[in-house]
């Protein structure tokens, strides 16, 4: 296989692509997401790239599509460790009548293959020519005829996987005329969750990456122009503060030489900590505009991504926090482990850890209208990834639940609190379909179910 980088900019976090057969690094080229780097693995052969190239990365969240599902499994070594995993249109089993593509299909596809074949194989990757012939620029190889004859036998040829890979996610596109959808399900039921998708084996891998990597930007940009509807609107995010402040906050010395707040947003967690801690000096990090908290005797300002910070924060400045909160903020990060790890390089020996997340499931009412970017973990992994830095942890789980006269007007609340900030856009069409399918519960109302983690520990 071979390595290539499309996007370098030096940062830790990285964008892994496993190419499809017949594809090379053309065809990923557009692929971006800011503070990501980018690069692309592709054919199928027996070298191996310079591996130690991806050392760097604490952060790597894998894409495979198509037979680069299975070249994953098969080529990646187990000392890159994947932060996340996902795959598309495609299986473990590429060549299997069961749970890939029929094996009479796959050997015909190698033995008839010329340059009238190979096109008309593409065209099948869509549904219809219009679509192909946007992309068919982009889906041409160096690799000639014979040799990308060559790796369809490899992949007969591939033994069992010498790198399972814990896959976070699968996406299926139910018109996929490659892969047969009923054997992806197949292959797939009770391994990971499945998402079915409209498309045909062709998904554009910038919607997949879209779909599952914090646009920390767009986030920070959607915050920002909600802040005067925030506070009026946030009553699940207010009495999650105010949980976290007077419950897991409460071992936490009440005069601090140092805090570092992450996402305080319009400072709902703020003015709660501010009740009964004085703080020396206050770091607040966001993602957007932030007002004027006037919480400790200094305050310092930074709009940046919470992660770059912390990482900054351990290698600078090691054991100068006396406290790190946050609440409703860090299910935006990419990688609790490694921020984990960070946080407790930057506490001093004693030093606190407030926060609160989301579960899986939360505003599982949305799930109709359309897929979760976020990477919810539950609370037993939560507490498994803090006990590897922390003590005296502890991490509860909760239900806060909302009431609403309509589904739109459910939408309107997420909307006025910024917490829909992907940038997912929806249509008319879309939304009015999923007005129709909003279940009422029991009391004749629309809900809006939180699942809130609250966790403290100490370094």
């Amino acid at each position: 296989m071979k390595l290539e980088f499309t996007v370098k900019t030096g940062s830790g976090k990285l964008i892994l692509i496993a190419a499809g057969w017949g594809t090379s690094t053309a065809a990923y080229a557009h692929i971006a997401m800011p503070g990501w780097d980018v690069a692309v693995l592709w054919g199928i052969d027996d070298s191996a790239p310079d591996w130690s190239r991806l050392q760097r990365y604490h952060t790597i969240y894998l894409y495979a599509w198509s037979l680069g599902v299975s070249m994953a499994e098969r080529s990646l070594p187990p000392s890159l460790r994947l932060t996340a995993a996902y795959a598309v249109n495609g299986t473990v089993t590429p060549y299997d009548d069961e749970r890939g593509i029929p094996r009479d299909i796959f050997d015909g596809t190698c033995q008839r293959l010329d340059e009238r074949n190979l096109r008309k194989f593409r065209m099948r990757m869509f549904d219809d020519i219009s679509q192909f012939r946007i992309a068919e620029q982009s889906l041409l190889t160096p690799t000639g005829i014979d040799g990308l004859r060559d790796e369809l036998r490899r992949v007969i040829l591939r033994g069992s996987p010498a790198y399972p890979i814990v896959w976070t996610k699968t996406f299926v596109g139910m018109r996929d005329r490659i892969f047969p959808p009923c054997n992806q399900l197949r292959a797939w039921d009770g391994v990971t969750e499945i998402i079915r998708m409209e498309e045909p084996h062709y998904i554009d891998l910038q919607r997949i990456v879209s779909m599952t990597v914090v646009n920390v930007d767009r986030v920070g940009q959607r915050f920002t122009r909600s802040l005067e509807t925030y506070d009026a609107h946030a009553h699940a995010q207010r009495v999650i503060a105010g949980r976290l402040a007077d419950e897991f906050m409460a071992d936490v010395p009440s005069c601090l030489d140092r805090i570092v707040e992450i996402g305080p947003g319009t400072g709902l967690l703020t003015g709660e900590w501010a009740r009964c801690h004085k703080a020396a000096h206050a770091l607040y990090v966001d993602l957007g505009k932030m007002p004027h908290y006037c919480a400790a005797q200094t305050e310092e300002y930074r709009c940046c991504d919470a992660e770059v910070l912390m990482e900054e924060l351990a290698a600078e400045a090691p054991e100068s926090v006396d406290a790190i909160v946050s609440s409703s903020a860090i299910q935006w990060l990419s990688d609790l482990d490694y921020f984990f790890g960070c946080c407790s390089r930057a506490l001093k020996p004693g030093g606190h850890l407030a926060m609160s997340t989301f579960a899986p499931g939360n505003l599982n009412e949305l799930r109709a209208l359309r897929p979760d970017h976020l990477r919810y973990l539950p609370a037993e992994k939560i507490e498994e990834l803090l006990r590897r830095y922390f003590r005296e942890v502890r991490v509860v789980e909760d239900t806060v639940e909302l009431d609403f006269t309509t589904p739109l007007e459910a939408l309107r609340h997420l909307r006025l609190t910024g917490v829909t900030a992907s940038g997912y856009k929806t249509g008319i069409g879309e939304l009015r379909q999923f007005a129709a399918r909003y279940p009422q519960n029991s009391r004749k109302r629309y809900s809006l179910t939180f699942r809130p983690i609250y966790m403290s520990a100490r370094k």
